[in-house]
């Protein structure tokens, strides 16, 4: 244990002046030490803080801001048919893998599963879909998706919207969708016996 009584004997010889000196002196030490390790790293950490408050204040408003946006495109496509007739030299697939690479960056694709399928209430169109499978992305991205797919060079509509929150990370979202096109059904060759009769 430290020994205070040489110092308190040194201390009472000292002068009246020399003491206040060395009081002041002591207590000037203390403030400055309390300043420069307690009060300074205490503001600093307050005012990042702040920072980061008004940081995430923003990010938030930007976040209601794409989630009204999201929920009108959404309105959009419900008020839409479910499928688009286009031109039956137009490549959906090659499209969408275009459209989707832009809007939410290769890495988050899981999959483009392209599939066609006759109509059987009106055969002479062909049901041409892809399946869009999508991981972790934020909602920024499924509205850039939505704003590109509906709004793009070749407007086109969902057939099928899917959205999941990701449990380990509430900014982000698994997504699952369908776009679908109708293209016109390439007739049969006609059979010869289908053919009229050649007048002789």
């Amino acid at each position: 244990m430290f020994d205070f009584a040489p110092l308190l004997r040194y201390f009472d010889r000292l002068a009246p002046r020399e003491r206040l000196l060395l009081v002041v002196a002591a207590v000037s030490t203390v403030l400055i030490l309390g300043y420069a390790f307690v009060w300074d790293p205490l503001q600093v950490n307050m005012e990042q803080l702040s920072r980061r408050i008004a940081i995430k204040e923003k990010e938030l408003v930007e976040l209601q801001r794409q989630r009204e946006y999201y929920l009108e495109l959404l309105r959009q496509l419900e008020a839409y048919g479910d499928i688009s007739e286009v031109d039956p030299n137009f490549n959906l697939l090659g499209y969408l893998q275009g459209v989707v690479t832009a809007a939410v960056s290769r890495e988050k694709i899981v999959s483009l599963n392209p599939t066609t399928r006759p109509k059987p209430e009106a055969p002479e169109f062909l049901e041409e879909m892809v399946e869009i499978k999508l991981t972790q992305v934020a909602l920024p991205q499924i509205v850039e998706l939505l704003h590109r797919v509906e709004k793009g060079d070749h407007p086109l509509h969902f057939s099928r919207v899917s959205i999941k929150k990701r449990v380990n990370d509430p900014y982000s979202f698994d997504v699952q969708a369908i776009v679908a096109v109708l293209k016109p059904a390439e007739k049969p060759p006609e059979k010869a016996s289908d053919r009229p009769a050649a007048a002789s």
